[in-house]
């Protein structure tokens, strides 16, 4: 077993990792306690792997079995189609269930303002983690750090609650993880809690799947900036957070769930601004059924496709949402403001932005059905079937305000209720058995239609072809200087939209949107491409 292999330390239910060790696909491991890979260790686990997870929160001390990488430790998970990495539950399949173990844990040396902390900051689950009060600190101000590979992996049955709201682990958490480490093909099954959640950081991820969490399905908090595109949630409405009721109402299963800070009013300088692309959400009402068909306290516990809280910023787009009360909740005038939408900003004090090119909170071309049937208003003033508003003097003129933004034909172009929220309309069968749900658009479907990745202010300059590169023009006047010295700043001239630097291999090394330059800290010697535009056009220069 892997609680075998590894030395015994002094401190109970932890155990480290301080070399480069791999371990073997034709072996089957148990993890108990919590292993710990620490700095300038490697852990690799090749594809075909399987790891049996036993947790107990009733031994003295607790038996959290999660691994946890630190700071300066890689983790490389190597799976493959075919053959993935799968870390699940060691009990007997008839017995497993959510909360078994754990998770898995990366920290790393990026940007993030968690509780305030503009670096060194530890993540909240850990804090009482008595017999070790140093795990789990995240953060620095490399947010193009390398943590490893997590590459075709499965976790199922994972998410362990130990102690109050903060006492949890979430299935896979990426604190302050840099943009240089690879995260794609991973899907996590059976969450206790969250089955995804970023702390600050810049990692990018493709393809993830959250299959009927407990709680929120991807949770974004303190400063993340990561681009993620394609993406699954399916939500079972049989399962839902399980600190709810809360006497605050804060506890609520979502899809997203976006913070920006701690409290939203802490002073910092990085924000919560991520993007997510080619998502497709169906929430806990089922095809064919009503919000108003639920019980009481599935009325209560299940809301919105996305609850954006405390000042963050969230980028949405070309993605499918359904079967949610809200899609949308815009929490506090904080993040009123960050639409930056006019008719909304005048509605809050002070009434323009905090740092429009900083944040902003942004949904185009995503296809929302089941409004109408979704939450049918009463007296209720803050919420409709597209948009709720919460704890914001004059709600209802907000709430008017903002679903006027979600509706405009441009430049957000979301397409609201096309066709009736009914089996066959959208997708072919989504809540199909476990083993086998089918999230392809039906024929006709509005889902099959409508996808804009050249004319998108965020994501058209995020992808580049062999025929941008060899047509770039060098030594353009549109940045400055060029060519530019390692460790430097390249200057655009403007505020751009969006931008992106490439390798002549086509790789996307740096990127971001509303800036003036660029940092190019890292980067070897060579030729790049850098393609970016501002309102009135675009420019790919080598």
């Amino acid at each position: 077993t892997l609680n075998g292999m590894l030395p015994e330390l002094p401190i109970p239910g932890e155990k480290l990792i301080t070399g480069n060790l791999t371990l073997d696909a034709a072996t089957t491991y148990l993890l108990k306690g919590i292993i710990v890979v620490k700095s300038g260790a490697k852990l690799s686990i090749p594809a075909g792997t399987v790891v049996r997870c036993m947790g107990n929160i009733n031994t003295n001390p607790i038996n959290f079995a999660t691994l946890l990488i630190e700071r300066g430790g890689q983790i490389e998970i190597t799976g493959t189609a075919s053959h993935p990495v799968v870390f699940t539950s060691a009990k007997a399949p008839a017995a497993r269930d959510r909360g078994d173990w754990g998770g898995i844990v990366v920290c790393g040396n990026g940007l993030h303002n968690w509780i305030g902390i503009q670096s060194n900051g530890q993540l909240g689950s850990f804090r009482n983690v008595l017999f070790d009060p140093q795990l789990a600190f995240i953060g620095g101000n490399d947010n193009n750090d390398n943590s490893g590979i997590l590459r075709y992996l499965r976790i199922e049955f994972a998410g362990l609650i130990y102690g109050p709201a903060a006492d949890e682990i979430t299935s896979l958490t990426l604190g302050a993880v840099g943009a240089a480490t690879e995260v794609n093909n991973i899907q996590v099954s059976y969450a206790n809690d969250d089955s995804f959640e970023w702390t600050g950081g810049a990692v990018n991820s493709t393809r993830l799947i959250s299959f009927k969490a407990t709680d929120d399905d991807f949770d974004t908090e303190g400063g993340y900036v990561g681009l993620n595109q394609f993406g699954i949630a399916l939500r079972d409405s049989a399962y839902h957070d399980y600190v709810y009721p809360n006497v605050d109402g804060l506890f609520h299963s979502e899809g997203f769930e976006s913070d920006g800070t701690w409290s939203g009013v802490e002073k910092v300088s990085t924000f919560t601004n991520a993007v997510f692309s080619n998502y497709t959400m169906v929430g806990p009402i089922p095809v064919g059924s009503t919000y108003n068909q639920f019980s009481t306290r599935k009325k209560n516990v299940f809301r919105r496709g996305v609850m954006i809280r405390r000042n963050s910023s969230l980028r949405i787009v070309n993605s499918i949402f359904m079967g949610y009360r809200n899609f949308l909740m815009i929490d506090n005038d904080s993040c009123v403001r960050n639409t930056n939408y006019p008719p909304a900003l005048a509605l809050v004090n002070p009434k323009t932005p905090v740092d429009q090119k900083s944040k902003q909170i942004y949904f185009s071309n995503n296809l929302i059905v089941n409004t109408a049937a979704a939450y049918a208003v009463k007296n209720d003033s803050t919420a409709n079937g597209l948009i709720e508003v919460t704890r914001a003097r004059g709600a209802k003129a907000k709430l008017a305000a903002l679903d006027a933004w979600l509706r405009e034909p441009g430049p957000l172009a979301n397409n609201i209720d096309p066709v009736p929220f009914t089996t066959g309309t959208v997708l072919i069968n989504p809540l199909a058995a476990s083993t086998s749900p089918d999230f392809r658009p039906v024929a006709g479907s509005p889902a099959l239609s409508g996808a804009n990745f050249m004319d998108n202010p965020i994501l058209s300059n995020l992808i580049t072809s062999s025929r941008e590169i060899s047509g770039a023009i060098t030594n353009a006047n549109p940045v400055y200087p060029n060519p530019v010295q390692s460790n430097t700043e390249l200057y655009f001239g403007r505020q751009v939209e969006s931008f992106g630097i490439f390798d002549l291999n086509g790789r996307l090394l740096r990127y971001g949107w509303d800036v003036d330059r660029v940092a190019l800290n890292g980067l070897g010697t060579g030729m790049y491409i850098v393609k970016f535009n501002d309102s009135a056009q675009r420019f790919i220069v080598k």
